[in-house]
């Protein structure tokens, strides 16, 4: 009897009341998450307005996706920035545009997303001028010899019928601080100057005032809105392994961008909290006037092409000796 019990005891138990374990096991679903690797983006870009554009991503360090930590710096020098970006040391960065077309035909793997930049350059003066052709016989100073900004002028004085090297004289500095200097001292009457350092000078020399909108010029004599005078780009490697990503971090810059030209007194808060050389009531003042949007590589392009185009035609070495290629461009 005692046997009998201990017989139908154990049927009980493995039964399980009418179940087989076969029953049970079909019941359980095993489910496995796909591991996201972890990604360190790093983002650069030069004093100015190109790290202005993302001051705000700088300062919040927003989320860029699932597993990613983005790490952002700003440099002070142009020969750093370069640098780093030949040896591939970035992700992303904000650059004068024609230094992107310089590192493709170097092979280096970047592309241009898109540009953020459209044109800082004014005609300041104490005097009352309109049109660029009353430049004739003026000394202005200048920065950027030989390069963009000297290219676009001297583009935009021809076009107009002036003669850069006989009708007006055109005096470099080394950097816009000198030219800075020199105006608000008086030792010269006439500068082309970029923003947001033009709303420094601005208050600092009585009397001063942007009488020319350089990009206003440009659109006159090129059919164009204005110049995409810097630009995002992205390594090459990262866009072909990890597109979502690229796309999740234009969204964000494009984001940061737009809030920044709602929010300029923020801004200019977040760009003095960076100690990157101009007080938060220069930058809130400045902003309007910087042309800021991002606008993608694919709606820029015309832009982009017309304006390397110019560079390429003043001087080859702008943009790296060669004419422009459509590798240059993310595709998408």
């Amino acid at each position: 009897m005692k046997k009998l019990l201990m017989v139908m005891m154990i049927v009980l138990l493995v039964t399980g009341c009418g179940k087989t374990t076969d029953d049970i096991y079909d019941k359980v679903e095993v489910t496995t998450e796909p591991t996201v690797e972890p990604i360190t983006l790093k983002v650069i870009a030069p004093y100015g307005t190109p790290v202005l554009t993302m001051v705000k991503m700088f300062v919040e360090n927003p989320e860029i996706s699932e597993n990613v930590t983005t790490e952002y710096e700003a440099l002070q020098s142009t020969d750093v920035l370069t640098s780093e970006l030949i040896n591939e040391n970035a992700d992303f960065a904000i650059v004068p545009t024609n230094l992107a077309a310089v590192l493709a035909t170097k092979d280096v793997g970047y592309k241009i997303a898109g540009s953020s930049v459209w044109g800082v350059f004014y005609i300041v003066t104490t005097e009352e001028i309109t049109s660029i052709e009353e430049l004739k016989g003026k000394r202005v100073g200048m920065i950027g010899k030989g390069l963009t900004p000297d290219a676009m002028f001297r583009y935009i004085l021809t076009e107009n019928g002036l003669n850069p090297d006989e009708d007006l004289t055109l005096e470099y500095f080394s950097g816009s601080s000198e030219l800075a200097t020199n105006f608000i001292s008086g030792q010269i009457d006439y500068a082309m100057m970029p923003q947001p350092v033009l709303t420094n000078v601005l208050l600092k020399r009585e009397g001063s005032t942007a009488a020319i909108d350089l990009q206003e010029s440009w659109a006159e004599v090129t059919g164009m809105d204005s110049y995409p005078l810097s630009s995002i780009i992205v390594k090459e490697s990262l866009a072909e392994t990890s597109p979502d990503i690229v796309e999740a971090f234009l969204e964000t810059y494009s984001e940061s961008v737009a809030w920044l030209n709602e929010n300029p007194a923020e801004a200019g808060v977040y760009y003095e909290s960076l100690d990157l050389g101009l007080p938060a009531k220069i930058i809130e003042k400045a902003i309007p006037s910087c042309n800021l949007r991002f606008v993608p590589v694919d709606e820029a392009k015309e832009d982009l092409n017309k304006f390397l185009e110019v560079l390429y035609t003043f001087n080859p070495k702008i943009v790296g000796g060669q004419p422009i290629d459509e590798e240059l461009y993310l595709e998408k």
